[in-house]
């Protein structure tokens, strides 16, 4: 349910308005997204990946692996994050539907997760406003 807008840090709207853009440009060439970090540190924007190895591995431990990594990266420092991963959302008229999951942390560790479902129009991404999910 969205009951007000969602108002977030300059550096987390940064981050996230970038992440989404991301998730435009694959979304109408695959089902699904890899998961991915991103972390913003004094005005700079790197990439958190997650460690190489041969062995496969399910969604839900590339997306701890990468908590993990945003954790080592950010603690001590004055760093924004987003985690960035798919997800679904179950409607109150039992639809689902495809979203984007937007994990998001502040230097202050205030947590949120946002949920931007989506839809596939014409071959392009229609991304609609977030959801607040988690609030802490």
């Amino acid at each position: 349910m969205i009951d007000r807008p969602v108002t977030l840090p300059k550096p987390i709207n940064e981050l996230v308005a970038r992440a989404l853009e991301l998730c435009k440009h694959m979304l109408p060439v695959c089902d699904v997204f890899y998961p991915f970090a991103a972390i913003y540190d004094n005005g700079r924007i790197g990439c958190v990946f997650s460690d190489e190895s041969n062995t496969r591995k399910r969604e839900s431990q590339l997306i701890e692996q990468l908590q993990w990594r945003i954790i080592d990266a950010t603690t001590d420092s004055n760093s924004y994050s987003v985690l960035v991963y798919a997800a679904t959302v179950n409607t109150q008229d039992s639809k689902t539907l495809d979203a984007i999951a937007v994990a998001t942390a502040t230097p202050n560790h205030e947590e949120r997760l946002l949920l931007y479902p989506y839809y596939k129009v014409d071959g392009k991404v229609v991304i609609s406003p977030p959801i607040d999910a988690v609030t802490r």
